[in-house]
C-alpha cells in the first residue's frame, strides 16, 4: 500500500476555486472509479493538496485508466487546466513498517 501527495498550483487568487472544483467535482469522479482519498487541503501560495491511497501499483494503474477513460475526464481536466498555473506534482509515499496507517 502507499499514498500520493497531489499538489495542484492554482493561479493566484484562485485557489479557493480550485479547491472547490475539485472537492465537488473532480474528486467524486476519482472516488467512483475506486480511488480512496484520504483527504484535500488548502495550502500556501493557492496550493490545493488531496492525499490519495493505493493498494498496489496495479490498482492504481487500474482506477486512473478507468477515470481517463470516463467521457468526463476531458472536461474535467480542461477546467482543472483553466484554473492552475503550473503542472501538478505529485509525491509518493509508503508507509514505514510500524506505521499505524499500514
Amino acid at each position: 500500500m502507499f499514498y500520493e501527495i497531489r499538489t495542484e498550483h492554482a493561479r493566484p487568487g484562485r485557489g479557493a476555486e480550485l479547491a472547490r472544483y475539485l472537492d465537488e467535482t473532480v474528486i467524486p469522479l476519482h472516488q467512483e472509479h475506486g480511488m480512496q482519498v484520504v483527504g484535500s487541503f488548502t495550502g500556501p501560495a493557492d496550493t490545493v493538496v488531496w492525499i490519495r491511497r493505493f493498494e498496489d501499483d496495479a490498482d492504481r494503474d487500474r482506477i486512473l485508466d478507468a477515470v481517463h477513460q470516463d467521457p468526463r475526464c476531458a472536461p474535467l481536466a480542461a477546467t482543472v487546466s483553466a484554473l492552475t498555473s503550473d503542472p501538478a506534482t505529485t509525491t509518493r509515499l509508503v508507509p514505514t513498517a510500524g506505521s499505524a496507517l499500514r
